[in-house]
């Protein structure tokens, strides 16, 4: 079955245009590229990326793009319905075997196919080289990445959007503070206040640590119960129309003690630090570095375990990190984490985390929530 739609709203086409052309822009010696989705979670987000559905999981579909810059989607009868909300050429299967033939029938035309194996199952892999045994596949993940590292402005406009729910929610959840209260409660509190605010769900395992867990960089929330002097540290995200927010803040139950303020501007100033860095043509690992030096520099030496921060958009980890592994030369409307924490064992730890967008000058901070020192 095809079904061809027309091009009804034109802001959407551009937009999916300029999203297929800066792929193509690093991969043009192929004839074609295909993102195929596995089954939920496995999912490929550059089939979202290039089609800008934002409802239905399109589990075993596959958009093609194509270096004129059209795209089209393969996709179950299941997903029909969401499918058609997109302005592109539709062709439905109604069954494994159809879609098999469909696959082979739109792609056997070709020599050469770019695959974003990042998102690619191992399983749909085989299976295309099962249906096309001539045809060379060339691996485009990173032109794939480079061109979601630059967010187009309908892609801030939902960015923006995830990060107001979590800034809203960060700040009002101290209100749900107070002693005996459970790690997971404030987890669950945390999930419900995002959805009351029109959030899809969170955008990752919400970590929610009390006390000494806080020491935890990717602590789960236990059935650990608050009490006064605890360190509080919540890092937790929004998805909104498939967008992730993510952000951290630490609390003080109680009025907090000298190590525990000392660990705190210590923390925020380092992450100063990397916000006045942040420009385009900037290295990201040369902010991240900058960061470490300065938290190394302190009487904290050895407790900044992690990367400064990551990119973010469809996937929380979206790409890159800012970390002294990875050269990556920031550009205008990049978003990234700005997370330095500084963690010891057995007695807690601080973090705090803000999504920015690069500027043409600087940074646009996304994440409002308060960061002064908050004691409940």
């Amino acid at each position: 079955m095809h079904i061809f739609l027309s091009w009804n709203n034109y802001t959407h086409g551009l937009m999916l245009t300029s999203r297929i052309g800066k792929i193509f822009q690093g991969c043009d010696e192929i004839d074609a590229a295909v993102f195929i989705n596995g089954a939920e979670p496995l999912l490929d987000m550059g089939f979202f990326y290039v089609t800008g559905l934002m409802e239905g999981l399109f589990e075993g579909g596959m958009a093609i793009i194509y270096p004129d810059s059209s795209i089209e989607v393969v996709t179950s009868l299941l997903e029909a319905e969401s499918a058609k909300k997109g302005d592109f050429e539709i062709t439905i299967f109604k069954s494994k075997a159809e879609r098999k033939e469909i696959f082979k029938d739109k792609l056997s035309k070709f020599k050469k196919i770019g695959i974003n194996s990042q998102g690619l199952i191992h399983k749909n892999y085989l299976e295309l080289k099962e249906l096309l045994p001539e045809i060379e596949f060339v691996d485009v993940t990173e032109a794939v990445n480079s061109a979601r590292m630059i967010k187009d402005e309908k892609e801030m406009e939902i960015l923006k959007k995830a990060c107001q729910m979590v800034s809203e929610v960060a700040d009002g959840i101290v209100d749900f503070f107070k002693e005996g209260v459970k790690e997971y409660e404030v987890a669950a509190e945390l999930s419900y206040m995002m959805q009351k605010l029109g959030a899809t769900g969170p955008s990752f395992d919400t970590i929610s640590s009390f006390g000494k867990n806080t020491a935890e960089p990717h602590y789960t929330a236990g059935d650990v119960a608050l009490k006064q002097g605890d360190f509080i540290l919540l890092d937790f995200g929004a998805k909104y129309r498939r967008y992730c927010s993510d952000i951290t803040r630490t609390y003080f139950l109680g009025e907090a003690s000298e190590k525990q303020k000392g660990m705190y501007t210590t923390v925020l100033q380092a992450q100063k630090v990397a916000l006045d860095m942040i420009k385009p043509g900037v290295n990201g690992k040369d902010v991240h570095q900058a960061v470490a030096d300065f938290i190394e520099g302190t009487k904290y030496k050895g407790l900044f375990t992690h990367s400064t921060g990551h990119s973010i958009g469809l996937s929380v980890h979206d790409g890159v990190a800012l970390t002294k592994e990875i050269d990556n030369t920031l550009e205008e409307n990049m978003v990234f984490t700005v997370e330095p924490g500084i963690y010891e064992p057995g007695y807690g730890g601080v973090r705090i985390e803000d999504n920015v967008r690069v500027t043409s000058d600087g940074c646009e901070i996304l994440t409002t929530a308060k960061k002064e020192l908050i004691e409940v």
